[in-house]
Formats: structure tokens, sequence, C-alpha cells
């Protein structure tokens, strides 16, 4: 955790609109190996219009940890067209030696991670189309 920590520190990352489902979000970009894996560590929460986008330099099926996060996500992985591809609702977080993670049944090249209860509230499904620019 030291680690992880240290490397959050001044740690900054670029903002982005993204549109889903006629909602617009402000994503933090996580393009950077340093800031995919801090992501969104050691916050204790995010706006209801926040979320974090991850921009994987290469389309294959993407692991995404819940170590030292403070809150549940939704999470969104997403195709080259930006097309929902798979879903995991209210991931928990989790601590200490436990390095689970949620696992994509299919490749995607973006993964957006958002509040949980988004999707539900939200109907987001497979095949939805988030608009963004990279």
């Amino acid at each position: 955790m030291c680690l992880t920590l240290l490397l959050s520190r001044n740690l900054r990352f670029e903002t982005r609109p993204v549109w889903i489902k006629g909602k617009v979000l402000k994503a933090f970009v996580a393009d950077t190996p340093r800031k995919m894996m801090v992501g969104l560590m050691f916050r204790k929460s995010i706006a209801p219009n926040e979320c974090m986008l991850f921009v994987f330099p290469d389309y294959a099926t993407h692991p995404i940890w819940m170590r030292n996060m403070r809150f549940s996500l939704d999470i969104l992985w997403l195709d080259d067209k930006r097309k929902v591809v798979e879903l995991a609702e209210s991931a928990k977080p989790t601590s200490g030696l436990d390095f689970s993670s949620y696992r994509p049944g299919k490749p995607s090249r973006y993964v957006l991670e958002l509040n949980a209860g988004f999707v539900r509230k939200n109907k987001i499904k497979r095949n939805d189309v988030a608009k963004f620019g990279v």
C-alpha cells in the first residue's frame, strides 16, 4: 500500500466529458501505466457526475482491481467504437492482500468506472454507446 500511496502523490488527471444515455460526465483520464495503477484508489468518493476513463493502448480483456478503494463502483468495458461489451455492477472494494479483480468476458479498449448504482439508475446495458474524445 505504501508504494501505491507514494505513486499517487502529485498525480494529476486530465478531465474530459463523456456522454452516455443522455448524461454528461466529467471523466478523469487514466492513460499512463501510473495513472492506471492508481485510478480512484484512496479517494473517499467521486461526485455523481464524475467517473474514471481508462484508455488502454491495446485491445484486450483488461481486469480491474478494487484494492484500496473506499467505495463501490459500476464498471463498463467498451470496445474501439465505445460500445459497452461487458459490465459489472456494484464492484466492492478490497484491501490488504486481496488482489482479486473483475475480469470481462470480452476484450475492450476503454473502461469507465462510475459510482455504484449508475448502471441501474440509467438503464445502461450491453451495446449502449458512450461518446468521448481521446
